[in-house]
């Protein structure tokens, strides 16, 4: 499982480089449409961030206070 959410967290920044780097690009360049073709990106962005918040660790306190360990 810990090699799941390495490989998640990994694409996760990969993913978000390329939709920022297109979003400049577009910015920069409006004509040539960079961000109408990274859809496949961004939709795996999205699908992985949030298979990566329904697995994390969560584990008690002493008093009780919920504490996130990823």
């Amino acid at each position: 499982m810990n090699r799941i959410r390495g490989f998640l967290s990994h694409m996760c920044v990969i993913c978000s480089l390329v939709s920022i780097i297109a979003r400049i690009l577009d910015w920069y360049n409006p004509y040539m449409d960079f961000t109408g073709h990274i859809g496949g990106f961004q939709m795996f962005l999205y699908v992985s961030v949030m298979i990566l918040g329904f697995t994390r660790k969560q584990t008690v306190e002493r008093f009780g206070r919920r504490k996130c360990k990823i």
